[in-house]
């Protein structure tokens, strides 16, 4: 983002000579891409006035570092992004499934797939974690068909295929979007499914929640499922994640929830027991779908693995996760396995894959990651880790009801809360808005 700032005001100053006015703005416009939003709504008649008069500024059709739509301003590579997605999502035949974990979204489309699997099906997530999870939730239903991360997706072109479905949309940022829409035939069905209430990507925009915000009248295209088939399950989790997004959170304490306080890293060293005893990968790989720390911030973790690592560093197997893709070993950043002194372990649910450590692309201790890594997965267990006190302004802008909403819909069965309750009780009270023109 430094060096789009940087390129951005020394062109707008070097081929525009821009008045101050127009920097001003563009800076603010930049400063809206950091917070997630992917354009600046102009209120000022003034500052219309004079964003109207600059060649610096398009209107859209033409090509300009910025582009003024007439409420909102836009770097310009942001505003064509936006404005293809629009383009395309009222051209193709869209579908739209969303609902919290539990509430039979993956069931929705094993019903629609079973009746069309003599068609050609293409299925693809974000990440490599979430397309073994969508191909496996689907397996269980008994339609065996491959899920591939959307990049490897779109290395396929063209995309040849009757349907097409992409689960945990919430997680696809605005430039991904708009290059799978570009990539899909009009006559396919497409349908798009995941939790508009969960994290929105790392990147700008949030465009599944405006998607949804669309289309949510319409319901020829959109289906929101609510009724939740894991409540008796854990009825407590279903309870507090409905507090978090109705804001009427009351304390985070019930039959399936615990409020812990203050982490000790030697409570959570203990739950690694049944890893650090596994007799062999196949017991070690089974621990992950069990337990998993999840931090609020990256700098908790660091400290997290480091701690329990060093705790740690007799036991034969240790937790750890992928950080890049690497399309030629089937790793792709996210995924998570286990690793001894020489070898690391991977499932794909059919086989345990088996890798040199020396061969493997970056990776990562994982007795703790963050809440944004987890998406997309489920575990038995999870113990969120928030921190004590709210360091940096940007940590307001990351400890949202989102964030919380997501760490705990994370765990199907117990969930243990550690951190401030001030600090806590605060980001349940603090939405993600991100700006932008798709609804």
């Amino acid at each position: 983002m430094e060096k789009l700032r940087e390129t951005l005001l020394e062109y707008l100053i070097d081929k525009y000579n821009v008045s101050k006015t127009i920097r001003d703005l563009a800076e603010k416009v930049l400063e809206q891409l950091e917070k997630g939003s992917i354009s600046l709504k102009i209120d000022s008649e003034t500052e219309k006035a004079e964003l109207k008069k600059s060649k610096a500024v398009g209107s859209g059709s033409e090509i300009r570092p910025l582009i003024f739509d007439g409420k909102n301003l836009y770097i310009q590579r942001y505003y064509v992004y936006q404005s293809r997605i629009l383009k395309r999502i009222n051209e193709l035949k869209l579908h739209i499934i969303t609902g919290g974990p539990g509430t039979g979204k993956t069931t929705s489309l094993a019903k629609i797939l079973r009746n069309r699997l003599n068609e050609k099906i293409l299925l693809a997530a974000p990440t490599g974690k979430a397309a073994f999870r969508m191909r496996e939730s689907l397996a269980s239903q008994g339609i065996e068909l491959e899920a591939k991360t959307i990049h490897r997706l779109l290395s396929h072109k063209p995309l040849e295929a009757n349907i097409i479905a992409i689960d945990e949309c919430s997680m696809v940022d605005l430039p991904l979007m708009s290059k799978l829409l570009d990539a899909i035939p009009s006559g396919s069905d497409l349908y798009l499914l995941g939790d508009k209430h969960q994290l929105a990507s790392v990147e700008a925009g949030s465009v599944f929640a405006d998607i949804c915000a669309k289309y949510e009248k319409n319901s020829d295209i959109y289906t929101e499922l609510t009724k939740n088939w894991r409540a008796k399950e854990a009825p407590g989790i279903v309870k507090l994640s409905e507090d978090i997004l109705n804001n009427s959170v009351k304390n985070f304490d019930n039959e399936n929830v615990h409020y812990c306080g203050k982490l000790s890293t030697q409570n959570l060293l203990e739950e690694y027991e049944p890893l650090f005893k596994a007799e062999n990968e196949k017991e070690a790989i089974g621990f992950l779908k069990s337990f998993q720390i999840l931090c609020a911030v990256k700098k908790r973790v660091e400290n997290i693995n480091r701690e329990l690592s060093l705790k740690a560093k007799h036991s034969k197997f240790t937790p750890i996760i992928i950080t890049e893709n690497n399309y030629h070993q089937n790793l792709f950043n996210g995924d998570t396995g286990v690793k001894d002194k020489e070898k690391a372990y991977f499932s794909n649910g059919a086989e345990i894959r088996t890798f040199p450590l020396l061969t493997l692309p970056k990776y990562e201790d994982a007795f703790a990651i963050t809440i944004h890594k987890s998406q997309g997965s489920e575990y038995e267990r999870v113990a969120v880790v928030y921190p004590d006190r709210e360091r940096e302004e940007t940590e307001q802008t990351i400890l949202t009801k989102e964030l919380l909403y997501t760490a705990v819909t994370r765990a199907k069965r117990e969930c243990f809360i550690f951190g401030r309750e001030e600090v806590i009780t605060a980001s349940c009270k603090r939405e993600i808005f991100r700006a932008s023109g798709i609804y």
